[in-house]
């Protein structure tokens, strides 16, 4: 029985181990870059500019200025997201188990302000995909997202989550309560109101952004005369979204 108990304890060993050693790390790669795009170093603190075709591991902050947007795929393959003018992207998680293209994988997102908007090829049942923003986090898994979080006077942010295409889950702490909601294609929810249908031109124009982001993860084409790069939309002015107040509905 002891000969047993000692096996069975180093097969639960070897097993653990063998988990842990098969999760790898995967990477970001900048597609595309408009006005002033910085990153911040970790070594030193200091923010750099960001250049097309840089790779970041986890951990990395991302900003864009007033001028600013950036195309990124986010771990591997899996996603890829805009960030809109005025926004502070933390990548604090992406890693995969088994095929970077079929395997399980685990992204996490830090929305600290402005606005992220992006694409999520369907994901095994196993994968956790998560936007945390200042007041709420949205899980997604498979679909067009957008999520805002606009700093106001108070020093708190408006938050609002947006599903363009497909169906993602969100959820926030309202006066010590978590409120759950699970919004379908052209549905909105700006934390604290009623989750309401975005209006036709709101989600068209979401949806032009969406088709320039992933237009603009594809690989490069070949050099010559033509179009430079692809047309990066009409995102909206402040954050890249409806003027504050107006949220998405």
């Amino acid at each position: 029985m002891l000969a047993c108990a000692l096996v069975l304890a180093l097969a639960g060993v070897t097993t653990l181990h063998s988990a842990e050693e098969g999760i790898k790390q995967a990477k970001a790669t900048v597609r595309s870059v408009h006005g002033t795009v910085d990153y911040q170093d970790k070594p030193n603190g200091l923010w750099l500019p960001v250049k097309p075709n840089m790779k970041f591991a986890a951990g990395i902050a991302i900003r864009t200025g007033a001028d600013g947007m950036a195309d990124i795929s986010v771990n591997g393959t899996a996603s890829a997201v805009r960030l809109t003018n005025n926004t502070i992207l933390k990548i604090p998680t992406m890693s995969y188990v088994g095929s970077a293209r079929e395997g399980d994988t685990t992204t996490m997102l830090n929305l600290e302000t402005g606005a992220v908007i992006g694409n999520v090829k369907k994901i095994t049942a196993n994968s956790r995909y998560e936007i945390i923003s200042p007041h709420g986090v949205a899980g997604v898994r498979g679909t067009d997202f957008r999520v805002e979080a606009l700093p106001i006077p108070d020093g708190s942010f408006d938050v609002t989550f947006s599903s363009i295409t497909g169906v993602i889950t969100v959820s926030a702490v309202i006066n010590g309560v978590t409120v759950t909601h699970t919004l379908t294609t052209g549905m909105s929810w700006e934390i604290g109101k009623d989750v309401e249908r975005m209006k036709a031109y709101i989600i068209e124009n979401y949806q032009n952004q969406i088709n320039a982001l992933l237009q603009a993860i594809l690989p490069p084409l070949p050099t010559g005369p033509g179009p430079r790069g692809p047309n990066p939309g009409t995102p909206f002015p402040g954050g890249g979204g409806p003027p504050q107040g107006g949220s998405a509905s």
